[in-house]
């Protein structure tokens, strides 16, 4: 996957150095494709790629040539380059395809008394490939290689060209096949996945496809539900969007969030008024209290409260920053703000609202005025709790309807409880400081800031932190979270998504004494 900048934009290039007779290969000279594989033998995406590359070559037979290339990532992985280098020692002996095979098979066993072990599984000269490997005699290559892929803009393994060109998609054997069909123009190559049931590949995709940012479409072991990790993959699909889109487009998602929000206000205010206002019809009311998530979950509207989960997930992982993360906060929640006070001043100073449904919203809105700073933050916590709590349903519901039907269950309990949600609750006690009942400085300190902060403490502490808890080390779909974590200057300070490496060859001795 290329580098993502802190704009959000991939820089992709060609492939630098041709291919050449120095390279490893497999395949025919002449075949109609060339796939070219930059990797590293300790990464965890390389050895899930490998049995997909096998995949292919049985596929495709004689019409793919396949380019292997050293790129290991030092900085991150102690055993890459010493990897690299024995099977380079082995290529010595010709045997290094064996021994990138052995390599992919055993990563969790590339110490140096591990590659020995492996050459002697091989049959290879022991005391001849212990020594090279002790000298550093094939270091150069291996250098030659990662310096061809830096100069191809490549940052992270694996990372493939095809026919010269980088390959931006997924890693699995139905995208690479794809690509790999079309650039050679084999008509004549079933895309049917090996998997011998005589499915068709059509109706695979829809249980098994993944989005273009790797977040998975259905559960790995039962297929109507999802794992822990699978559902934080889906999540972090979304928190990758939102970190994507630029300022003005967040800020206009967040108005229009903003106003969506006070229909919840306006359904509960007129169904009470309708079914005659006292408590039972007041709880009664409540049942439209969803109407405005209903509007931001479906039409996929930012929402601070749902911001509490979502962009999260990047940060907790250190792959975005604690100020990229409150820059789209700040963004979001202002908008949401404006958008909410702007429907709630037309409200209170037009007749959009009956008489008896403006009696309502004024009683609904006094509510949060009458409790106490401490009460509104609890309210706001449990609040946080919920809401939170919903989006994380929601990206495990695979269906429309079964996230409508969670939206509507959880927000009504938010509404029914009276519990403080800052958004809704704004719109609520704004109306009554636009009818001039109550002054705007108490509804910034008295309302909006514990509503806010319980909004935050619910939905990062409670929710995201324990689900993010479940989740183990590798969490992202085709990323290796150790290259792209932030270091902790610039996840604390920084304004970075997704952390700025610049790969490095380690210096050998003779390079140092030649510098010095």
């Amino acid at each position: 996957m290329s580098r993502r900048d802190t704009n959000g934009s991939t820089a992709a290039q060609g492939l630098a150095e041709p291919v050449s007779e120095d390279d490893h290969t497999r395949g025919p000279d002449d075949a109609a494709v060339t796939l070219v594989q930059y990797g590293d033998f300790e990464c965890p995406n390389c050895a899930t790629v490998h049995p997909i590359i096998e995949q292919l070559l049985d596929r495709l037979d004689d019409d793919l040539k396949y380019v292997y290339r050293h790129f290991p990532l030092t900085e991150v992985r102690p055993n890459a380059k010493q990897a690299a280098e024995a099977a380079e020692v082995a290529a010595a002996q010709d045997a290094f395809w064996p021994m990138y095979d052995r390599l992919y098979e055993h990563q969790d066993a590339l110490a140096a008394e591990d590659l020995e072990a492996h050459a002697d599984a091989l049959d290879l000269d022991t005391e001849r490939f212990a020594r090279e490997l002790d000298e550093n005699d094939h270091e150069d290559r291996v250098r030659a290689d990662f310096e061809s892929g830096i100069e191809s803009g490549v940052n992270s393994a694996p990372t493939f060209f095809i026919d010269g060109e980088r390959y931006e998609g997924r890693y699995s054997f139905d995208a690479l096949l794809d690509a790999l069909v079309d650039a050679g123009d084999l008509s004549n190559v079933s895309r049917a996945t090996p998997d011998g049931g005589g499915a068709s590949r059509d109706d695979l995709r829809e249980t098994l496809d993944q989005s273009e940012r790797g977040a998975p479409a259905a559960g790995s072991a039962v297929r109507d539900r999802f794992s822990a990790d699978e559902i934080f993959q889906r999540v972090v699909a979304t928190a990758d969007e939102e970190f994507s889109q630029n300022k003005r487009l967040l800020f206009l998602s967040g108005l229009a969030a903003g106003f969506a929000m006070s229909l919840s206000f306006v359904g509960v205010a007129a169904l009470t008024a309708l079914l005659g206002g006292d408590g039972s019809a007041s709880a009664a009311g409540y049942l439209l209290y969803p109407l405005g998530f209903l509007f931001v979950v479906l039409g996929s509207y930012q929402l601070f409260t749902e911001n509490t989960l979502t962009p999260v997930t990047l940060v907790l992982t250190r792959i975005a920053s604690i100020p990229a993360l409150l820059r789209i906060w700040g963004v979001v929640f202002a908008a949401n703000i404006l958008g909410v006070a702007a429907s709630a001043y037309v409200l209170a100073n037009t007749g959009v609202l009956s008489p008896e449904a403006a009696a309502a919203a004024s009683e609904i809105g006094h509510h949060f005025f009458e409790l106490s700073w401490a009460d509104i933050f609890w309210k706001g916590v449990f609040a946080g709790v919920l809401i939170a709590g919903m989006v994380w349903l929601i990206h495990a519901a695979r269906d429309t309807a079964a996230r409508v039907l969670v939206v509507f269950a959880l927000a009504y309990a938010v509404g029914a409880a009276e519990l403080a949600h800052c958004i809704v609750g704004s719109a609520e006690t704004l109306y009554v400081v636009f009818n001039g009942e109550e002054s705007l400085w108490a509804f910034l300190t008295h309302f909006l800031a514990p509503a806010t902060l319980g909004n935050t403490v619910g939905g990062v502490v409670f929710v995201a932190l324990l689900n993010y808890s479940q989740t183990r080390d590798r969490r992202i779909q085709n990323r290796d979270c150790r290259v792209l974590e932030l270091g902790w200057s610039e996840w604390l300070f920084g304004n970075h998504i997704g952390r700025p490496i610049t790969p490095s060859f380690p210096e050998s001795e003779d390079d140092s004494a030649e510098a010095d």
